[in-house]
């Protein structure tokens, strides 16, 4: 049985290439958010795919060799016929995905994967994330994915609205600080905290990362210099992210603080002083690099004298 086309097929292709993102090279910014689909969902695979006539063709891809799939049973095709997820669990006995290439060849044994649809609400391609194991997905995962997959959108929309000339054409973070600046990223996910330190080390941030509270304290005693800002997940086991930053600032009282979190801030009422320096989870390494580099101004026009002070 032939898969049924979405309404106004035509008219969803023609906005997909109205983005003209279809075979361009491969960008740090969807790598990213490939990514950290992969991590919030604890998984080997993630993708953002768009959807052509006749294949699935992925702009960023984790844990697959593949530039394009054939459409036809294809994850991608079904999950662009729903504006809800699209969980297989067991495509193996699912009839519909049994002959899947990724099935078949790749040997998945679970998706999830989250519409990508537009302004004109059109369902150009999905995010989604896979694993070759049996799978189950959390409700705060489903989550987490259905924000990405909007900010993907976002960003192909500010493209095209801005009228950028080429496909690579986008807003790129110049840092603003003139100093040495030294980032301590406390986060216990392991591979986020290296997605973090690497995209503050492109912007010429110097980073201590500490798996928790004990190792940030060990950097805090053993680093001569100063310690600028630290970034410290607020639920940690052992010393918490507020208890760390009291620790932290009585041995650098220069440093500032940006906390993350993935349960809501509204939860810690105790948080409230520090509104504007809180990011919730998901988030991409660029809205790390703006909120650093807004933390680092307002400190500089605070005391006049460079990025000394407290927020």
């Amino acid at each position: 049985m032939k898969l049924p086309l979405p309404e106004s097929e035509g008219c969803r292709l023609e906005s997909l290439r109205s983005f003209r993102v279809l075979g361009t090279s491969p960008e740090q910014e969807f790598d990213d958010i490939a990514h950290l689909a992969a991590i919030m969902c604890d998984v080997p695979v993630a993708a953002i795919a768009f959807i052509d006539e006749q294949r699935v063709w992925f702009k960023a891809k984790i844990g697959l060799e593949l530039d394009e799939i054939p459409r036809d049973g294809s994850f991608c095709a079904h999950a662009i016929l729903q504006s809800a997820v699209l969980i297989v669990q067991d495509p193996i006995s699912d009839k519909r995905f049994m002959s899947s290439f990724l099935v078949k060849q790749i040997g998945i044994q679970f998706y999830a994967g989250v519409p990508l649809i537009t302004a004109d609400n059109c369902p150009i391609g999905t995010l989604g994330v896979m694993d070759r194991v049996p799978h189950l997905m959390t409700g705060e995962q489903v989550s987490f994915l259905k924000i990405l997959a909007r900010q993907i959108v976002q960003e192909l929309e500010t493209r095209r609205t801005t009228g950028a000339k080429s496909p690579h054409q986008r807003i790129h973070l110049e840092p603003s600080h003139q100093l040495s600046v030294t980032v301590l990223i406390v986060e216990d996910n392991g591979d986020l905290r290296e997605l973090l330190q690497r995209a503050l080390e492109r912007h010429g941030f110097s980073v201590l990362p500490a798996a928790d509270g004990a190792e940030a304290l060990r950097w805090s005693e053993q680093h001569e210099g100063a310690i600028e800002i630290l970034v410290s997940d607020i639920v940690m086991p052992g010393l918490n992210g507020l208890e760390l930053s009291e620790r932290i600032r009585a041995a650098h009282p220069e440093a500032k603080v940006l906390f993350i979190t993935g349960f809501g801030a509204d939860q810690f009422p105790e948080l409230r002083e520090y509104a504007a320096n809180i990011l919730e989870k998901p988030f991409l390494p660029s809205e790390l690099l703006r909120k650093v580099e807004d933390i680092l101004d307002r400190g500089k026009a605070a005391t006049g004298t460079g990025y000394a002070g407290r927020d």
